[in-house]
């Protein structure tokens, strides 16, 4: 039952992130300069907003890389719901 729950829960989490309308620099927070961790996200320009997006099918061998060995502080700064990414992008790079 809880396998159910939890996979409910993903999908309703992916349908909401597809039909959000935003506009301008709101769809992701700006990295902080007091975060030396995050210097790596400039290398890959639209990793973090493809994996925001639930787009896995964009992100690189190079992306998972780098966004899989971030520590939990960075990837929680990047993501606004560190788990449930972590364990799709992880899910999504076995792929890849």
């Amino acid at each position: 039952m809880q396998i159910i729950l939890a996979m409910n829960m993903i999908a309703l989490i992916i349908m909401l992130s597809i039909f959000i309308q935003t506009s301008g620099n709101d769809l992701a927070p700006v990295p902080s300069p007091t975060l030396p961790c995050l210097d790596d996200m400039k290398t890959i320009p639209n990793c973090v907003k493809a994996v925001f997006h639930f787009k896995f099918k964009e992100v690189t061998k190079t992306c998972c890389t780098i966004l899989l060995t971030l520590p939990d502080d960075c990837f929680g700064f990047l993501f606004p719901i560190p788990r449930v990414y972590h364990f799709l992008l992880n899910s999504a790079c076995k792929n890849t």
